[in-house]
C-alpha cells in the first residue's frame, strides 16, 4: 500500500525538458560521494586477499561502506541529483507503507542523472557476478558479504525505480486532470457565449 506523499514531476533518464543539457556537474561533491562508497566496497572485496586482511575485518569494512552508501544515496544524492527521495515504514498494524517524494520544477543535469542511474544499476550487477563467482569457487563465507551488498544495492534500486514510476504516474494523472479542466472551461465558455448571443 503506497501513501500519496509525492509531488508530481516528469522523470526520465535525462531526456525530458526538465533536464538541462548542461554537461557540467552542478553537485560535484554529491556525485563523488554517490560513487566513492560503491567503488570502494567492490575494490576492497576484490583486493583484500593481496593485503592479507582477515575475512572478519574485510566483512566489517565492506558492510560499513555499503551502509554509508545506502544512506547517502537514499537521503542525499537521490534528492540532489535526480530530485527523488523514498522511504518505507511499517505502521502499528504491521502494514508496509511506501512514501515517495519528487521535487516539482527541479532542474536536473542530464549528466548527473545518467551518473546517478548508472551508478545505481551497475554495482548490483557486479555484485551478482561476484556472488556467482564465490558460489562457483565454493567460497561460502564470501557469499555472505556479497549477499549483504546485493540486498543493500537492490533495496536502493527498487526504491528509486518505484519512486520514479509513482511520480510519472502522478504526472500523467495531473496532465489528464488539467486537460479535462481546460475542456470543461472551454465548453462552459462556449455555452455562455451561445446563451448571450441568443438573448
Amino acid at each position: 500500500m503506497a501513501d500519496d506523499a509525492t509531488e508530481d514531476v516528469a522523470l526520465t533518464f535525462g531526456e525530458d525538458e526538465l533536464y538541462t543539457k548542461n554537461r557540467r556537474l552542478r553537485h560535484p561533491m554529491t556525485v563523488v560521494f554517490h560513487l566513492v562508497f560503491r567503488i570502494l566496497s567492490v575494490v576492497i572485496y576484490l583486493f583484500c586477499g593481496l593485503f592479507n586482511i582477515s575475512f572478519v575485518m574485510t566483512f566489517v569494512i565492506i558492510v560499513i561502506l555499503l551502509s554509508i552508501d545506502f544512506w547517502t544515496v537514499k537521503n542525499i544524492s537521490g534528492r540532489l541529483l535526480v530530485g527523488l527521495r523514498w522511504w518505507n515504514y511499517i505502521d502499528e498494524d504491521g502494514e508496509s507503507h511506501w512514501v515517495f517524494e519528487s521535487h516539482k520544477n527541479k532542474t536536473v543535469s542530464s549528466l548527473e542523472s545518467r551518473i546517478f542511474w548508472l551508478a545505481l544499476i551497475i554495482p548490483p550487477l557486479i555484485w551478482i557476478f561476484l556472488f556467482v563467482t564465490s558460489l562457483a569457487t565454493l567460497k561460502f563465507q564470501w557469499m555472505i558479504t556479497v549477499g549483504v551488498a546485493i540486498s543493500l544495492n537492490f533495496a536502493n534500486l527498487f526504491g528509486y525505480v518505484k519512486c520514479k514510476k509513482d511520480a510519472s504516474k502522478k504526472l500523467r494523472n495531473m496532465a489528464g486532470t488539467f486537460i479535462g479542466q481546460q475542456l470543461f472551461k472551454q465548453a462552459m465558455s462556449t455555452s455562455a457565449e451561445e446563451n448571450t448571443s441568443k438573448t
